[in-house]
């Protein structure tokens, strides 16, 4: 009777010595206290939301998180956040790397964000110190909302007292015009009277000349009264001539009314593109503020370096968009020189020509992404030769084509699961154009007929 008892027991006993491992060992894991780490430090002046066990993201990974707080000695001191971070994302972590305080959406959970820095800064040491981005408060984005407001508002006044003054100018250029080709008219006119008057001076000179050759054997006195009538006449050519000078001169010199009117016409067109390029600026600056990004979104709008590698995944099976990939292999695009540096090969402009021609048949206003892939080395390498690829692939597009608006870039590491390699991977690039799936159907439409 004791043995069952003592057995139940001792199975519920080793039971729960098993799940407090388990238990343990995962617990563990999450907060990665079985991987080789690194200390590194962060000063913020606002650490809102952030506390012990914070978590810690390198470009969207989880890296590590908050092991201590700082608090300053005097009021107006900054904090000093210590975080550990996974040693194999110690490649990533330069001296000029930054450390933000972010969080999920409006109400999520804090956590601190380390930016990668560039390839050139060295590693940081241990125990090393970063500078810190600090969290951005809900009433700060409230003000900046309704500032953001009152200035859309002063831009609309603003423009619209432009665009009178636009209008206003294109009115008095017509009234110019109008005055001014009534000027020509009658400059016209007076060129052409006096045109005439000329060649029916000329004309009577011909004749007195005809009769003096026909009169020169009648005597010396004859020979002499004609000729001061041919004198007579030449002076009375030489003035029409001298009217004829002025009439042009008065229609095309330097202050005549074609002059003042190209003049006006660049002055209203000046102010034209002034107002044009006030509204492209106030545009994007709306695309950019938060309280107007969700209006924006709907309409493809979307800021590439906000969104992680996942959310870029979720992206590209949205049904709002079909996207077309395009792939390059890296040994067909790049080689790299003796001191290490990465470069397009001298045939490489004509297989991204190629491609892009694919890709201009479908609507121009659709988006371009530049997708970076590498498949050697650690992560951390992986991700910085993916960057460089899809920047230089980029970088050609741009001057080849002039699709600077619409053409940007991401860097995916390795994983492809519809690459044409067929194990899931790429090493290279891909253009991948974003268009509207109803658009696409139209175009096809109109192809077919």
């Amino acid at each position: 009777m004791g043995s069952p008892r003592l057995a139940l027991v001792g199975a519920f006993v080793i039971g729960g010595l098993l799940l407090f491992a388990v238990g343990l060992f995962m617990i563990g894991d999450r907060r990665l206290l079985f991987s080789e780490q690194f200390e590194i430090e962060a000063d913020f002046g606002n650490v809102a939301g952030v506390e012990i066990s914070t978590a810690v993201r390198l470009s969207g990974m989880p890296a590590g998180e908050v092991i201590g707080i700082e608090i300053p000695d005097a009021p107006g001191g900054r904090f000093v956040v210590r975080m550990r971070v996974r040693e194999d994302l110690h490649s990533l972590v330069r001296t000029d790397s930054e450390a933000a305080i972010l969080s999920d959406g409006l109400l999520g959970s804090a956590f601190i964000q380390l930016r990668a820095g560039s390839e050139t800064a060295p590693l940081i040491p241990a125990g090393g110190a970063l500078r810190g981005v600090d969290a951005v408060e809900i009433a700060d984005l409230i003000a900046e909302g309704r500032e953001t407001f009152r200035i859309a508002a002063d831009q609309m006044v603003q423009m619209r007292a432009d665009l009178s003054e636009t209008f206003v100018g294109f009115e008095e250029t017509i009234s110019s015009t109008t005055r001014l080709v009534d000027g020509i008219g009658n400059d016209v006119q007076r060129v052409t009277g006096a045109s005439a008057s000329l060649v029916d001076e000329t004309r009577g000179m011909v004749a007195e000349v005809r009769r003096v050759m026909g009169t020169v054997t009648s005597g010396q006195d004859a020979v002499e009264s004609v000729l001061r009538e041919t004198e007579g006449t030449m002076r009375a050519v030489r003035q029409s001539a001298e009217h004829v000078e002025d009439a042009i001169a008065r229609f095309t010199g330097p202050d005549s009314a074609t002059q003042r009117l190209l003049v006006e016409a660049g002055d209203v067109m000046g102010r034209a593109r002034e107002a044009m390029a006030d509204v492209a600026d106030n545009t994007e600056a709306l695309k950019r503020n938060w309280l107007f990004r969700g209006f924006f979104s709907e309409r493809g709008f979307y800021n590439l370096d906000e969104l992680t590698i996942d959310e870029y995944r979720t992206l590209l099976g949205d049904d709002r968009y079909a996207p077309l990939r395009i792939w390059l292999a890296a040994d067909r695009l790049f080689e790299t020189d003796p001191g290490g540096g990465l470069s397009l090969r001298d045939d490489a402009g004509r297989r991204i020509e190629e491609a892009m021609g694919e890709l201009l048949q479908y609507p121009r206003n659709s988006p371009v992404v530049v997708e970076g892939y590498a498949t050697q080395g650690e992560i951390g390498r992986r991700m910085l030769d993916a960057l460089a690829r899809a920047e230089l692939v980029q970088r050609y597009v741009v001057r080849a084509f002039r699709h600077a608006s619409g053409t940007a870039t991401m860097a995916l590491g390795a994983e492809a699961a519809e690459s044409p390699s067929g194990d899931g991977r790429w090493d290279g690039v891909a253009l991948t154009l974003f268009a509207d799936p109803e658009q696409l159907a139209r175009s096809g439409a109109a192809a077919a007929q």
